[in-house]
């Protein structure tokens, strides 16, 4: 299962990127753990999925920004195995 979605800020400034990590409950199977990630904001954009490795528990993606005119709350989320994590991004002008 998904026990984490985590990154190591809560605001940026537009136009700036981060990184997030997902977390997993056990290690990955054989082949990996495709992860499907989703940004509520064309502001913030992030993988369509990432691949935890074989016999790992996390894995990191890049949240990239745009230039924003007003502070925008960006909902990013992971999704994997019937599980899914939420957070909150605040995008600054």
């Amino acid at each position: 299962a998904l026990l984490a979605l985590t990154i190591p800020v809560t605001s940026l400034l537009g136009g700036t990127s981060t990184q997030g990590t997902v977390t997993l409950s056990a290690p990955a199977p054989s082949g990996g753990a495709v992860i499907v990630l989703g940004s509520s904001a064309t502001a913030a954009s992030v993988p369509s999925t990432v691949t935890v490795a074989a016999g790992a528990t996390t894995a990191t993606f890049t949240i990239a920004t745009g230039p924003v005119s007003a502070l925008v709350a960006a909902t990013i989320t992971a999704s994997y195995g019937g599980s899914s994590r939420t957070l909150v991004l605040s995008i600054l002008p």
